[in-house]
């Protein structure tokens, strides 16, 4: 809509629409006026030459009747009617017709039909003794007159004269008279619309090169991303006129508002850094005591059902509490720990291979109550890696819990362990809904649940893999998944390879008090 739309709804073309309008209605109104007293002109040299043609012939009429010695009355009328005839033809009056008081034709020379007499208005006029013309204008300049007029004699009416006058040349003439005077004006006035053109839009562009800039600035003003320096591109900032004292303070008032948006980003991330510390540790001291705590609560169950009859399953149980319970209390102790800015911890090697196995042994009674079943898959080798024990148990149960909530029942679920140039890479796939590509674009976002109504009833706060992406980061690793709808969904970490004689030190916080 959008230039197009701004194009019709702006000041140039409003203004070109309306001075276009104006001139051309000034050029109909004057083509009117002058048209209307062009026929006013010819109607007045008509009807001097009308008098004239009344005169000379009323003079013919009485001249005619006293040569003859007729009397002067109707009947020496009716009686020279020929040689009056003659006499108005010789005078130059060609197309004319000579009628009795009563309206009766006695003699014609017309060259042209004449109307039926009791149709013109002409005509009847003349029978109430009244001289008068019938004006009638036609296709292709036509213009015709009738007249017909009483013919008096010392006082006394003696018959009726019509007579019929082309004023064709005459009318052609007052047209090209017209026409000529139009062309001048709509000539001058296209020249005075170009220049209001011009004009106009000389004061419209700088008005409409700050409404494009004023656009670009709100569109970005939200994400801070916009440029002042366009402003500096603006060919008007060095008039002197009312324009650029216009451009002059909208540069100043973006300046400033440029300073006031900088100090509200600023405080702004620093609200939402502080905000999201302080969500983002609750949010994981939640969901990492959630894990162990279950498998504790589990087992517990377990044991009080069953007490010493299964003493495997009690000495087993007893070990997993053991284990989870330390850990949980470690993760405390981590969690006040946090709080140390200035410490800094080691990442020694780890042996990858006892880290999958005792996950995988906690993390099977879980896959049994869902139907699943935990199967390992890894060659001999050297698997050691660059880590924290607890924070690579965080996350292989991370992926591990999310293959048994969100597989198919009855699925085995596959963790391969591989090793790749200087990378140790755990591959964790199950079968089951999967996902679509604008879900894995997501996935690892803080809060993003796949199946959120199905993970709600399992607990699921969306923060798993955000928290096992975050890891990762520290560990200098990677995280990855592959999936596709209603098959395989593969999540895979790589950690960095032990190199002998190397030594990693990993500082949090920065540096030491």
């Amino acid at each position: 809509m959008c230039r197009k739309n701004k194009f019709f709804h702006g000041i140039l073309f409003r203004m070109s629409v309306w001075v276009f309008l104006f001139g051309f209605a000034s050029i109909l109104i004057v083509s009117y006026v002058v048209k209307v007293q062009m026929r006013r002109n010819i109607e007045k040299q008509i009807t001097e030459e009308m008098e004239s043609i009344r005169s000379n012939s009323e003079l013919y009429v009485r001249q005619i009747l006293m040569i003859n010695s007729a009397p002067i009355d109707a009947a020496g009328f009716e009686q020279c009617v020929y040689e009056i005839e003659q006499q108005l033809q010789r005078a130059g009056y060609t197309d004319i017709a000579l009628y009795n008081n009563d309206g009766q034709l006695l003699r014609s020379s017309a060259r042209r039909h004449f109307p039926k007499e009791d149709g013109r208005e002409d005509f009847r006029l003349a029978r109430k003794k009244q001289s008068a013309f019938t004006l009638h204008y036609g296709k292709h300049n036509q213009c015709e007159v009738y007249f017909s007029m009483p013919v008096r004699v010392m006082g006394q009416q003696v018959g009726i004269l019509s007579c019929y006058q082309d004023y064709h040349e005459l009318y052609t003439r007052e047209w090209e008279i017209l026409g000529g005077m139009l062309q001048v004006t709509a000539l001058a006035f296209g020249v005075i619309y170009l220049v209001i053109w011009f004009m106009i839009r000389r004061m419209v562009y700088p008005i409409r090169q700050l409404g494009r800039i004023s656009g670009d600035i709100s569109e970005h003003l939200p994400d801070g991303r916009f440029d002042i320096g366009v402003l500096e591109k603006l060919k008007v900032v060095g008039r002197k006129d009312e324009i650029g004292e216009l451009s002059r303070n909208y540069m100043e008032m973006v300046r400033v508002i440029e300073e006031q948006f900088e100090k509200i980003q600023e405080d702004r991330d620093h609200i939402l850094k502080l905000w999201n510390s302080r969500q983002e540790f609750y949010n994981n001291v939640t969901h990492e005591l959630k894990t162990p705590l279950t498998t504790i609560s589990g087992y517990a169950q377990l044991i009080e059902e069953n007490g010493l009859g299964d003493e495997e399953l009690f000495y087993n149980g007893m070990e997993h509490i053991l284990q989870e319970s330390t850990r949980l209390h470690r993760m405390v102790i981590q969690l006040l720990e946090m709080q140390d800015k200035g410490r800094y911890t080691r990442m020694e090697p780890v042996d990858a291979v006892s880290i999958l196995k005792s996950v995988a042994d906690t993390m099977q009674l879980k896959a049994k109550r869902y139907e699943n079943s935990l199967l390992l898959d890894m060659e001999p080798g050297d698997y050691r890696i660059k880590g924290r024990e607890d924070r690579i148990r965080q996350v292989l149960i991370n992926l591990i819990d999310n293959a048994i909530k969100y597989g198919a029942p009855g699925k085995d679920i596959w963790i391969r362990l591989a090793k790749q140039s200087r990378m140790v890479r755990i591959a964790v796939a199950n079968q089951g809904r999967g996902m679509e590509p604008e879900e894995l674009r997501h996935i690892f976002e803080p809060f993003y649940r796949v199946d959120k109504e199905r993970s709600r009833e399992m607990g699921s706060s969306g923060l798993g893999l955000a928290i096992a992406g975050k890891i990762m980061e520290e560990h200098g690793g990677t995280i990855q998944v592959k999936s596709e709808p209603g098959g395989y969904t593969v999540f895979m970490v790589s950690f960095p390879a032990v190199i002998p004689g190397t030594q990693h030190v990993h500082f949090e916080g920065g540096a030491g008090k």
